[in-house]
């Protein structure tokens, strides 16, 4: 069950990034008040030199005049702001929790883009100062929530190369809390059944949570609801799970276009809390003075490892035990997380110094 809150996490940490950017362009008292809900940390920069464009105070950024090039040894381009998106659950008391969403959001000033990447939890990688596992467990590992979060930064731009910019951890309570202020998403049922004759409406009743009863058919779907309806993968597996879950979506941008500034205010009220960042409070302000544009820029997607670029395998040991995990072939996700996000803008020779590098 725990891998099936992946989109679930991810869904929500769009949802609520795009309230902070809504918000924020508001630029009233009340706002103000609500991003102080916000947990702020340090964007501690010693190492690198952090410029994406919706931080910088240029506002040449992303005309053109710029060359996409390296930071550090990662590929990056001033015109495009990455932004890492980690959706998090704490299953037992104590625990550190997990990142079960890892999203990477590049908004793209250059082309004119938002560009989601989807890194898969089970992507078997060198975690830089503790050893090979599971993209996931680097939170964990890396001594959970801001700690944690860094950790995965690291492991993620040692791997594929990609500079990050900022990090925003998002707690899983967001997403249920986010529909519920929303007065629920509709959502139409199929009469399509699993293994043993069970509808999604039967599933729903079974094992939401929600006590209300939901039937085939056009539903209002409660915030429990609707986290279990994304959940379920005995009927059409991951390809009717992964639809499932671009249902709700749409149907929350929808209510969310429709909302009133009272019911932002409410939903921001409720979830900012469970945001934490290490952008600061003045580059979110920063980011959201554009923010109608951004967030009405096309949207493109991409996962990593892509189809044909890593090999499942269960035998690998992680804390005594057999696991299965994808083992990818890290200069092709390189390449197509590079090709992704930058495009044609990186030089070839640049492209060509880095790879030569990673491959030995």
């Amino acid at each position: 069950m725990k891998k099936s809150k992946l989109v679930i996490l991810r869904n929500a940490a769009i949802l609520v990034l795009s309230l902070i950017m809504l918000v924020a362009g508001i630029g009233c008292l009340y706002a103000d008040n609500l991003l102080n809900k916000i947990n702020y940390v340090s964007p501690d920069d010693s190492s690198k030199v952090k410029t994406g464009s919706l931080f910088a105070d240029d506002s040449a950024a992303g005309t053109g005049n710029e060359k996409a090039g390296t930071v550090g040894g990662l590929y990056h381009d001033d015109a495009i702001t990455n932004i890492l998106l980690l959706g998090v659950d704490d299953y037992q008391k104590n625990d550190s929790g997990r990142s079960d969403s890892m999203m990477l959001v590049s908004v793209d000033t250059r082309h004119q883009k938002l560009k989601v990447t989807s890194f898969l939890r089970d992507t078997y990688l060198a975690i830089p100062g503790i050893g090979s596992n599971k993209l996931t467990n680097a939170y964990s590992l890396g001594g959970g929530k801001v700690k944690g979060a860094k950790k995965i930064v690291s492991t993620i731009e040692a791997n594929f190369g990609t500079d990050i910019d900022r990090f925003v951890i998002i707690d899983f309570n967001a997403f249920v809390k986010i529909i519920d202020r929303l007065g629920g998403v509709t959502i139409t049922l199929t009469t399509k059944t699993d293994s043993r004759g069970r509808t999604e409406a039967d599933l729903i009743n079974l094992y939401s949570g929600d006590k209300n009863k939901v039937h085939n058919g056009v539903n209002n779907l409660s915030g429990k609801q609707a986290r279990y309806y994304a959940r379920i993968r005995a009927i059409g597996d991951d390809y009717g799970r992964t639809e499932r879950q671009r249902k709700i979506f749409s149907s929350l941008v929808g209510k969310l276009k429709s909302s009133s500034i009272t019911d932002i205010y409410g939903i921001l009220a409720d979830t900012l809390s469970l945001v934490t960042t290490n952008m600061t409070k003045g580059e979110v302000t920063s980011m959201a003075s554009n923010s109608l544009t951004y967030l009405n820029y096309p949207v493109t997607q991409s996962r990593i490892p892509a189809d044909g670029e890593y090999t499942p395998s269960d035998n690998v040991i992680i804390a005594g035990k057999k696991s299965d995990v994808l083992i990818p072939d890290l200069a092709k996700c390189k390449k197509t997380l590079a090709d992704f996000i930058f495009e044609n803008d990186i030089p070839s020779e640049v492209y060509d110094d880095t790879s030569a590098s990673a491959a030995g």
